[in-house]
């Protein structure tokens, strides 16, 4: 398909966010994200940032100019520079002011990928295109204007339910130095688009 067409399905609402972030992310493996004009995939990999007990969570010590997305409207769009260097994509999730996201590991391109190659650059696989956060963050050319806009129109990114619904697995999460341990990564079954393939937990974030 063309990346300035959408993918059939249902665009998610933003009632689709307000849950607490782990079950959004378990729910979001098979949804179809996609950016108008760019193009997108499948998610593949998530992992859920939760509002209490999770010393990895941006909100952990509360709100500040950084981490104010978070605590924002759910479906809306929380976006942060890692290492000064990769922009990546959270979904606020949750109740307005409880400060909980969804962070976009990994998606398998779909239809044209013209666009997202070009942002990448020179890429010889198509797992190298969006296999990891900082990857997805180039693929789709996010940019910082895009932190706190809702999901939809206004942002131009959209998640998609076109009815698939894979087997998810369950693993820890990976590159944090706290809250590794918990079991807040989500991945789809048998995929060949994952980053850190069986890495558990490593690095800081």
């Amino acid at each position: 398909m063309p990346s300035h067409e959408l993918p059939f399905g249902r665009i998610l609402p933003a009632g689709f966010f307000a849950r607490p972030s782990d079950k959004v992310a378990r729910e979001l493996i098979g949804k179809v994200l996609w950016r108008r004009g760019v193009g997108g995939g499948r998610l593949t990999e998530v992992e859920a940032y939760l509002p209490k007990d999770d010393p990895a969570c941006h909100a952990a010590r509360g709100m500040t100019k950084r981490n104010a997305p978070m605590f924002g409207p759910a479906g809306h769009i929380y976006v942060y520079r890692s290492y000064g260097v990769h922009i990546l994509l959270n979904l606020v999730c949750d109740e307005e002011s409880v400060g909980s996201a969804v962070l976009i590991r990994s998606f398998e391109p779909m239809g044209d990928t013209d666009r997202l190659r070009c942002n990448r650059g020179e890429i010889a696989t198509a797992k190298a295109l969006s296999c990891g956060p900082g990857r997805v963050g180039q693929a789709l050319a996010l940019y910082m204007g895009l932190n706190s806009l809702s999901l939809g129109e206004t942002s131009g990114v959209y998640i998609i339910d076109d009815g698939e619904s894979p087997p998810v697995r369950c693993t820890t999460r990976i590159g944090i130095s706290q809250g590794g341990e918990l079991p807040l990564r989500y991945l789809m079954a048998g995929s060949g688009y994952l980053s850190g393939q069986g890495r558990t937990n490593g690095g800081g974030r």
